[in-house]
């Protein structure tokens, strides 16, 4: 064989394998948008930093008055860790209620609808590899941006993680029927 023929036939293949991951690329990228294209309803949220929170909160009121002799005799302990036990289960109910009320659905031309307790808001969004980019300004002309990194898509089974100044949420969502 030629110097030349070899030389050919390693581009042909080269190209053939470029044009096959393509070509898969491609696929993936519309089978992954149209699994994404529904809408889907939030049935967890994981946030460590606000898990530690919530347990910290739970030991302060627990602990409340206990290395503090003044503060013991100017207020009535079981009364104010009943207050802050009330005001956290309210506070806890409440994000739980806002949890179950969220939807996102992503629609094929690009818009994404975010339903809440606040209402219905609306941003263009682009499908890049295992990220969601959301643009607001894009449909708006002013707005937020965010990226969701997809862990996990199914047909069944949202699983993003969203990291916002530096705090991770990860959110699982489930179509709505």
């Amino acid at each position: 064989m030629s110097y030349f023929y070899t030389m050919k036939l390693k581009i042909v293949n080269i190209l053939a394998s470029f044009f096959i991951t393509l070509v898969f690329l491609v696929a993936c990228k519309d089978a992954n948008k149209d699994l994404l294209c529904k809408k889907w309803k939030t049935i967890a949220l994981h946030n460590t930093k606000m898990d530690e929170e919530i347990k910290f909160m739970e030991q302060y009121v627990d602990t409340i008055g206990q290395n503090d002799p003044e503060l013991r005799m100017a207020v009535n302990l079981d009364s104010t860790k009943l207050i802050l036990k009330d005001e956290m289960q309210r506070s806890l109910f409440e994000q739980k209620q806002a949890l179950e009320n969220t939807l996102m659905e992503f629609k094929s031309n690009g818009v994404a609808y975010t339903t809440s307790i606040d209402g219905i808001d609306s941003a263009m969004y682009t499908l890049e590899n295992n990220f969601i980019k959301i643009d607001e300004a894009k449909l708006k002309g002013v707005g937020e941006t965010m990226t969701f990194e997809i862990l996990s898509l199914s047909k069944d089974t949202l699983k993003m993680q969203l990291v916002d100044y530096g705090d991770t949420s990860v959110v699982v969502m489930v179509p709505t029927n």
